[in-house]
């Protein structure tokens, strides 16, 4: 209603600048709406991250970059020019501040760029939350301007924009973490399935292999690493290190069924999961339906592998040697006994002197009875050698020139390391 006096055209100067106002939040609001309908619309789409990520830059016209919650790079797209490092690290003063901000306001925030810090380049930045889990960082990244400032600062525009992407991204990633659980949950039921002989016939055991990825007559492993690996990442290193493998947490160790012939090199970056992890490794499984011997062959390579000093390394059961059949054997005081009746004297006068002549008879033994090669093991003089080998053949009343005699001390001695003593030098022949 107008005052008397005033005309409509003395109320222009106050409402010109509400309707620009006005015009201006239409805007805005028509803006982001667009970017977020063609955000969602790729989202329920089924764009896995690096694809929702590409979708957003375009829609954006900046370069994006999508962080886990350790900092790692996701995905990125958009921008003109190689992508800056982006050396995130929480001990860094700038990044711990910025990360206590984005934890307490939970909202986009502008991040200028701090030079000398690992914030050296300007963006806006979203923390990615589902409830209280941070699954990442999405990052819009300011270009840079031709003095080496920053030409785009986002607008309010971009901040919503930002905001929603962000609870896109959200949904997005607990679903991948949600299927991938779903996808190792089912793997691990199929393996243990497999190791507990758990299948109908031949034909289902095959069905459950191939649902684990492995062709049919390919063949196979079973490996297992005791005591359970401390690191709770074990279920992501696993398929980086070993792909293809498939694990369950089984009587306190992880089982896997693993391609055939997997290298050393990934058997030991497994057996660094944890302090004195040991990976026992079965023999070849030609067919899934062996997969239970496979299981029982890995837990003996274990076994042994630990009472012959192999604490912490990787043990194939098909290297054992002789002390696959002393495993079998099953009766180990019938087995001690049989090595009591060859070694006991030997056994009895170390116990009372100290002394070392059952590990020189090992080394002897392993090295064909070469003096020489036996003294170069054990660091002592030929002649020296020579002595104890004589004193041997005293005490046990062996004759070691005998090849009978030689394969009756080599199987006791070999029934005695597997009793818990380290060969001489670590080796499993």
């Amino acid at each position: 209603m107008t005052r008397p006096g005033m005309s409509k055209r003395a109320l222009a100067p106050d409402s010109d600048p509400a309707r620009s106002s006005l015009s201006r939040q239409n805007s805005i609001y028509r803006r982001t709406m667009a970017v977020c309908d063609e955000l969602a619309d790729a989202a329920l789409g089924g764009a896995d991250p690096v694809r929702l990520t590409e979708v957003f830059a375009h829609l954006v016209g900046k370069r994006v970059v999508l962080l886990d919650a350790a900092f790692r790079l996701r995905a990125q797209a958009g921008g003109s020019d190689a992508l800056p490092g982006l050396r995130w690290n929480r001990t860094d003063p700038s990044v711990d501040r910025l990360l206590r901000a984005l934890e307490a306001a939970r909202r986009p925030l502008r991040i200028p760029a701090i030079p000398g810090s690992l914030l050296d380049q300007a963006c806006l930045v979203a923390p990615v939350v589902v409830r209280e889990t941070s699954l990442g960082y999405l990052l819009v990244l300011d270009e840079a301007g031709a003095a080496g400032g920053y030409a785009t600062a986002p607008d309010d525009a971009e901040f919503l924009t930002v905001t929603y992407a962000a609870t896109l991204f959200a949904l997005t990633l607990a679903h991948e973490q949600t299927s991938a659980e779903l996808d190792l949950r089912y793997r691990a039921s199929l393996v243990d399935a497999l190791a507990s002989g758990h299948f109908l016939d031949i034909q289902d055991a095959r069905r459950k292999a191939r649902s684990l990825g492995l062709r049919d007559g390919a063949p196979l492993r079973v490996a297992m690493l005791r005591p359970l690996p401390a690191d709770s990442n074990w279920v992501t290193r696993i398929p980086a290190v070993l792909p293809g493998a498939a694990a369950v947490v089984r009587d306190g160790a992880l089982l896997m069924i693993v391609p055939d012939k997997p290298s050393a090199d990934a058997l030991a970056a497994l057996c660094q999961m944890g302090p004195e992890v040991t990976c026992g490794v079965s023999e070849q499984v030609i067919s899934p339906e062996l997969v239970p011997r496979g299981v029982r062959q890995a837990e003996r390579a274990i076994d042994l592998g630990l009472r012959l000093g192999r604490v912490g390394l990787p043990v194939h059961y098909d290297e054992l040697g002789i002390y696959r059949l002393l495993c079998t054997i099953g009766d180990m005081q019938q087995l001690m006994g049989f090595a009591r009746d060859v070694l006991g004297p030997l056994l009895d006068y170390d116990a009372q002197h100290r002394g070392e002549l059952v590990r020189t008879l090992s080394v002897y033994l392993r090295h064909h009875g070469s003096h020489k090669q036996s003294a170069r093991m054990l660091h002592l003089h030929t002649n020296t050698v020579a002595y104890r080998m004589a004193r041997i053949e005293t005490i046990t009343g062996l004759n070691l020139s005998d090849p009978d005699d030689r394969l009756v001390a080599h199987v006791a001695v070999k029934i005695v390391e597997s009793q818990g003593s380290a060969s001489v030098d670590g080796s499993l022949r």
